[in-house]
């Protein structure tokens, strides 16, 4: 380290947040050509920059007396055991192992070392075993025993009421912090970060207003902490010293160094006991033919202190790679993989794949992909072989047909023949290349074989006979089934049970893609025929019509007559079971089943040419198709996508997206929530955990490693490789945002000299970002899962439940600082009512029964749960508080989530760009160079899964993604990636305010690019 000069020592709180927030500024910078500078700095740093100056300031958090793990090394590497004592003594706060007590001090864990580093807060045991664990490092012989003492409850409370006042200051040289600057072209002297800057005195306001409109409020419950301390197990260090048994008294600042509290007997520590709380999460959907059955999409588990600092990242993986993503029409992806990835900085990639979930491929229509395997056998209706080039040389002659089902969802069907007119089997989806209006497709194969797809309605009401209810029906079913499995032994049959609305059954049927369709019912019809349906019916499979009790009622034929009419089907009786089976499976068996068909998302253009080639383009087919735009008309769909998460004992649900079926189970779902889930699957969710908050040190430099994450990648664009650049990032990344961060730092003045604050669950927040395509916008979104139990305690037995609401109030003043919408900024200046005081004067009685509001607040504000409501009285803002027993406030907004939201529409949605990210779109906001293609990708894959093994799409044996003829496009997609990378590495809080950046315009130029979007 350079000595030359006198370093920064600061020991003011201000200047060392001066300091972090170049830091943190720096860590949003660009990718930039600038010249080092010759001068001896004083951390030296490798590579090109900004990778250099991150690393070094890396180097430069080691030191920070608020990065307690750098601290900790290098107090062990000085072996002196009273400055290590005096670290864990004085610099670390003694916290609680439980929610209304100490707690088991002489055992118990919290979140363990990791945790009491990471937030600087210990319980007793936790102070111990770090002691022993430097000592032990250090050389020393040390171990935790059992101290007999006689702590009374008030002094226990005396022992967390001590706030720690650290020497903030960062060893760099003045010199160093200059150069910093200059590499960076940053001007830090009116930068702020995010949340660190908020005016905590707004947080009482809130809290002293919302304590007002609790009645009765000095009579509310209050729980006193129970203080007592188990003084046959105060956990001691003790330590050989020169020769010498010392000891290590941890809690009485009056004890010095070296020296036991009572001089009592000692005793052997018992084993710790870990923190044995799991963390369970279970993402489920509901799709719009069935909407009152809930299917799990994916789920995973993990121990709850694997995850501090850690986080889950949900993203459905759309298996394009880069080339691929670079010009595929964004609103033709349909099929998805789910997964769960664990990430965490300091973890090597074997653990990160343990502790990762990937779940069964799934299309936006709600169907679950089977891959064929050993097991499925012959009952599958796509055979994997291996491809064969002699047998692509056998066709003479292709033909196809595209069948356009519901909204943008099309069928293709294929018939390949020989010089004889024979069908050629056995090809696989390999074999065949498809696209739309020129543009390439993802395209699902169904089958490869001729493969029957039947589908039976039937009416599931009393009024059917005996043969065709409930058992029987599943009989009819299966024995339909098992005939026609005998000439198709991949064939499929399903069955849906309806009401009597026939004619909406029968539109639902109409926009599948069955082969068949048969509804057998009683013709007691509750709804009317429209013709607007029309061309649905007319294009959905032909519908047989089964008279169950072959009535010659007027109205009865009436009705089956329409139905046949617009479907193209036909009516039979079917009073005769047997022979009805017998018509069905005669009818199935004449049916020209093709012997390939594939299905696809089509955009949004009226009018479409399907083209298919084979063999080398050496074989061509093209088919047209007309699509309806009809943008009321609901897609059949996913419309919902539903989390379940516990943690600990804790359980906590949302709705991610899409229809909710409490608040809205008197309203149908729409289009609307279809657009709503499929915005989220193109963007993804982020679970962040925490045990308290991270010392502000610690934060940055979880956001310096995830910058220098990057490296393999940026540096290679730096230099103009891109094929490198290529390599390193599909080998996948991490994510990580500067948001969650800012709000799940500790809360401010949570250990005074008269109060303790502190979050005795765990802390989880959730960063939501959606892709509207449709609606050009992108939304973001964060939740405070209610999960942290914050708890408060004072001495001379002050109001434990008033100062919880003050100190978690807070966390509302944070979320109206970042977010464009929060309960805080909803409900500011509006007239509020206490639940219990709204219904006393009957506010929800008198709440229209036909508002589409109406379920909302019966299930959020009628519905008690236990906690104080608190809400706009005149019911036109729907966002709400919401108190605990223990004081702790939560603002939720109409989602039911407990955070803020902001919104933005995209100028362009088509000029999108090619980035490195989940979308650049939804994490930058911003517009680029020309995309390739129409609404062309934003991703390469899902930027933020670490594991190598998610990036193939699982289902690749039946996913065709044709590249020809892109060669063109693929190079202009990698000559725009590092305009792309640059943006994405460096937007961030300062954004489209860091101007000019030197060197950045010959890098754009100099790889075929002419605009930079900083100038």
């Amino acid at each position: 380290m350079a000595t030359e000069e006198p370093h920064l020592q600061h020991n003011s709180r201000r200047a060392f947040m001066q300091q972090l927030a170049l830091c943190y500024m720096a860590a949003h910078m660009p990718l930039a050509f600038v010249a080092c500078s010759d001068e001896e700095q004083s951390y030296k740093g490798s590579g090109k920059i900004p990778y250099k100056v991150w690393e070094e300031m890396l180097m430069a958090l080691q030191t920070c007396p608020d990065y307690l793990e750098g601290r900790m090394k290098a107090l062990v590497a000085s072996k002196d055991a009273e400055a290590m004592y005096n670290f864990v003594k004085n610099e670390i706060y003694l916290m609680p192992a439980s929610n209304k007590a100490i707690g088991q001090i002489g055992w118990q864990f919290k979140w363990g070392i990791k945790g009491v580093l990471r937030y600087g807060m210990a319980t007793p045991r936790e102070k111990a075993e770090l002691l022993n664990q430097m000592y032990s490092n250090a050389g020393f012989t040390s171990k935790v025993v059992y101290e007999h003492t006689n702590i009374t409850p008030e002094e226990a409370m005396a022992f967390f009421l001590r706030p720690i006042q650290r020497n903030f200051n960062l060893d760099v040289s003045k010199r160093q912090w200059k150069q910093w600057k200059e590499a960076l072209n940053v001007d830090d002297s009116d930068f702020k970060m995010p949340g660190q800057n908020i005016d905590a005195s707004q947080a009482k306001v809130l809290a002293d207003k919302l304590w007002n409109l609790i009645p009765d409020n000095e009579n509310i419950r209050r729980t006193n902490f129970d203080l007592r301390w188990d003084n046959s197990r105060t956990p001691t260090v003790q330590f050989e010293k020169d020769g010498i048994t010392a000891y290590a008294h941890l809690f009485d600042p009056n004890i010095s160094f070296g020296k036991l509290k009572n001089d009592g007997a000692l005793k052997e520590a018992d084993a710790v006991k870990l923190n044995d709380d799991t963390v369970e999460i279970n993402i489920t959907y509901r799709e719009a033919i069935h909407p009152e059955k809930e299917v799990e999409m994916i789920s995973g588990n993990w121990k709850a202190m694997d995850l501090i600092g850690s986080q889950i990242h949900f993203a459905n993986l759309n298996g394009l790679d880069l080339e691929q993503s670079a010009y595929t029409p964004i609103g033709s992806l349909r099929i998805f993989t789910p997964s769960l990835a664990y990430q965490n900085f300091d973890s090597p990639l074997e653990v990160m794949q343990e502790r990762s979930f990937v779940a069964d491929p799934f299309t936006l229509e709600g169907q679950k992909i089977q891959l064929p395997d050993a097991q499925t056998g012959s009952q599958s209706p796509v055979v994997v072989n291996p491809s064969s080039a002699q047998l692509l040389k056998t066709i003479d002659k292709i033909e196809m047909k595209a069948l356009p089902v519901n909204k943008s969802l099309v069928k293709l069907e294929v018939r390949p023949t020989n010089a004889d007119g024979q069908v050629v089997e056995g090809l696989q989806a390999s074999d065949f290349a498809f696209a739309d209006n020129k543009q390439p497709i993802q395209v699902l194969m169904e089958s490869n074989r001729r493969t029957p797809s039947v589908l039976i309605l039937y009416d599931a009401s009393y009024s059917m006979p005996k043969a065709y209810y409930q058992e029987n029906m599943d009989l009819f079913v299966t024995s339909i089934e098992d005939k026609i499995l005998e000439n198709f032994p991949a064939a499929k049959v399903d069955k849906w049970a309806t009401t009597s609305n026939l004619f909406t059954w029968l539109l639902k049927a109409s926009k599948t893609s069955y082969d068949l369709v048969v509804f057998a019912t009683d013709g007691h019809n509750g709804d009317v025929y429209e013709e607007k349906n029309l061309a649905t019916y007319q294009n959905g499979p032909p519908v047989i019509i089964l008279n169950v009790y072959n009535s010659t009622a007027t109205h009865t034929i009436n009705t089956f007559n329409k139905m046949a009419a617009v479907t193209n089907g036909s009516v039979i009786d079917a009073e005769d079971q047997i022979a009805t089976i017998e018509r069905i499976v005669s009818h199935v068996n004449g049916m020209d089943i093709p012997p390939y068909t594939f299905s696809f998302y089509a955009v949004s253009e009226k009018n479409h040419e399907v083209e298919l080639q084979m063999d080398q383009k050496r074989l061509r087919a093209k088919a047209e198709f007309t699509l309806a735009i009809d943008s009321s008309e609901i897609n059949q769909g996913i419309i919902g996508i539903y989390l379940n998460i516990k943690v600990g004992k804790t359980q906590v649900k949302r709705v991610l997206a899409g229809w909710d079926p409490i608040t809205q189970k008197n309203q149908a779902p729409t289009n609307a929530d279809f657009l709503d889930v499929k915005s989220l699957i193109l963007g993804g969710l982020s679970f962040y955990f925490e045990g308290e908050g991270p010392t502000m040190a610690t934060s940055i430099v979880d956001l310096l490693k995830y910058k220098l994450s990057t490296r393999g990648w940026g540096e290679a664009l730096l230099n103009d490789d891109l094929e490198t650049a290529k390599i390193e990032f599909e080998k996948g990344g991490y994510q990580y945002h500067s948001k969650p961060m800012s709000l799940l730092a500790p809360l401010d003045d949570h250990v005074t000299d008269s109060s303790f604050t502190f979050a005795s669950g765990m802390r989880v927040c959730i960063y939501k970002q959606q892709l509207h395509i449709e609606d050009k916008k992108t939304i973001e979104s964060f939740d405070f899962l209610p999960t942290s139990n914050y708890v408060s305690f004072a001495k001379d037995k002050g109001d434990n439940f008033r100062i919880n609401l003050v100190k978690t109030a807070q966390l509302a003043i944070r979320e109206a600082a970042l977010f464009d919408t929060s309960t805080l900024t909803l409900l500011g200046g509006i007239p509020l009512v206490e639940r219990t005081n709204a219904l006393s004067n009957n506010w929800y009685e008198n709440l229209d029964r036909n508002s589409t509001d109406y379920m909302y607040w019966y299930e959020r504000i009628y519905r008690g749960d236990g906690t104080i409501k608190i809400f706009d009285g005149s019911g036109t803002q729907t966002a709400f508080w919401t108190i605990n027993a223990q004081g702790e406030l939560y603002g939720i907004l109409r989602d039911d989530t407990g955070g803020g939201g902001s919104e933005e529409m995209i100028a362009e949605l088509n000029r999108i760009m090619i980035v490195m990210s989940i979308y650049i779109s939804i994490i930058q906001k911003m517009g680029g160079v020309n995309s390739i293609g129409g609404m062309a990708l934003s991703i390469v894959a899902v930027y933020g899964v670490t594991l190598t093994k998610l990036y193939a799409i699982v289902c690749e044996s039946i996913v065709i993604m044709d590249t020809t003829g892109m060669d063109a496009k693929i190079t202009q997609a990698l000559k725009e990636l590092a305009f792309n990378v640059a943006k994405t590495i460096c937007y961030g809080v300062g954004g489209a305010k860091l101007g000019i950046m030197p060197g950045l315009d010959n890098l754009i130029s100099f790889l075929g690019g002419t605009t930079n979007p900083y100038s």
